[in-house]
């Protein structure tokens, strides 16, 4: 498989995941004699939906970004490489399930678990691949830092989603708030 191929199919999945996510809007009907109060009633009503909606549409954003600045620089792809891919695209798929969940139910611990156990499977399937690509292609743009294979930023976002996941056995609402600072860090950071 050549590197456009595996490029076009990761942005496609990407895309439709993004797409999948606003699929949980539902738009309420209304009795004739009901207005636009019931409408701002029903939008305050599904907040936290559009609030974990925004969230994962960041994270996404982020993962594509680092997706494409990574193969950007990539000549040299292996079975591995697309095996890598897979499972973290596999992964990506995921996010809507937890993101649907945290907005249906943002009081419970579950979901704001599930979202960052999905969030680790994520970053941690794409940390694999990054590293394999770097160690198999020794050319590429990262490597021009010294420490482009470190785990600078592996721990960072592993750790800060085992934190939010410690956090949501106390507090679900401030676990999704460190969520989504997240992809907010890595969105304003000059290096990213």
């Amino acid at each position: 498989m050549t590197k456009t191929r595996l490029e076009a199919l990761s942005d496609g999945v990407i895309a439709i995941v993004m797409t999948i996510l606003i699929l949980e809007f539902k738009v309420p009907k209304l009795e004739s004699s009901e207005g636009d109060w019931v409408l701002v009633k029903d939008f305050i009503h599904d907040l936290p939906v559009v609030l974990s909606y925004i969230i994962s549409f960041l994270v996404l954003i982020v993962w594509w970004m680092s997706h494409h600045q990574l193969f950007h620089g990539a000549e040299y792809m292996d079975r591995k490489t697309i095996i890598l891919n897979g499972i973290f695209l596999m992964f990506i798929a995921f996010i809507p399930y937890p993101t649907a969940l945290m907005g249906e139910y943002p009081s419970l611990r579950f979901p704001s678990i599930l979202y960052g156990i999905i969030g680790l499977l994520c970053g941690g399937s794409y940390y694999g691949l990054y590293h394999h690509i770097l160690n198999k292609n020794a050319g590429h743009p990262f490597n021009a830092s010294g420490n482009a294979l470190s785990f600078k930023n592996t721990w960072l976002h592993l750790t800060v989603y085992i934190i939010a996941i410690g956090i949501a056995f106390v507090s679900p609402y401030i676990s999704i708030a460190v969520y989504a600072a997240v992809p907010i860090y890595f969105i304003v950071k000059k290096n990213g």
